[in-house]
This record gives C-alpha cells, sequence and structure tokens, in this order.
C-alpha cells in the first residue's frame, strides 16, 4: 500500500504517473500492482493489507468488481487516464487512513 501512496503523492506533485510506473496510461498502473502482488506470492510471502484492501474495495467500487477498476475509472474520467489513477489511488489512501493511525499524507 505504501507504493499506492507513494505513486499518489508524486503524481499530486505533478510529476505525472510515467514518473511511477514508467508509462503514462492507467494499464501501466494494473500492471504495477499485478506484478508487485504475483512477485509477493512467488516469494513466499503475503500481503494482508493489500488482500484487505482489494475485499474494501469491492464493497466501495462494486461496478468496478466486474469489468476491472481501470476499465471503469477510465470510462468515468472521460478517458483521462491520470485522473483514472489517482481515483484508484484516492481510494487507496482513504483505505489507509481509515486502518493506520499514522498514514502518508
Amino acid at each position: 500500500m505504501d507504493a499506492l501512496l507513494y505513486a499518489r503523492q508524486q503524481i499530486l506533485e505533478k510529476r505525472g504517473l510515467w514518473f511511477v510506473t514508467g508509462f503514462d496510461t492507467i494499464e501501466s498502473l494494473v500492471a504495477f500492482t499485478m506484478g508487485w502482488a504475483s512477485n509477493t506470492q512467488f516469494n513466499g510471502e503475503s500481503d494482508q493489507e493489500w488482500c484487505d484492501f482489494l475485499d474494501w474495495f469491492d464493497d466501495v467500487e462494486p461496478a468496478a468488481r466486474y469489468e476491472g477498476w481501470h476499465v471503469t475509472f477510465l470510462r468515468e474520467c472521460g478517458g483521462d487516464h491520470e485522473r483514472a489513477v489517482l481515483k484508484f489511488l484516492e481510494r487507496a489512501h482513504e483505505f489507509v487512513s481509515s486502518r493506520r493511525s499514522a498514514p502518508n499524507p
């Protein structure tokens, strides 16, 4: 989750999505999160906070579970990739803020 909070901060500081993922499309963040989760699992670890976030996200964004958050948010943001990514990252920040005593800004 800290990686998502870092990505959010970089976008808010106007560095752009490419600064975090190397590309400027929403698919780059999808690939980043899938790679991160796969690497964690491959190395015999688990990230309970990530799993809890996914469960929470399904509850707060039920429409996104059927076609993927990236498709739903990109449509809702009129095709603006950075805005759609930021919407997802704001949800991540909201989740962390509700569960940690002192989340990152």
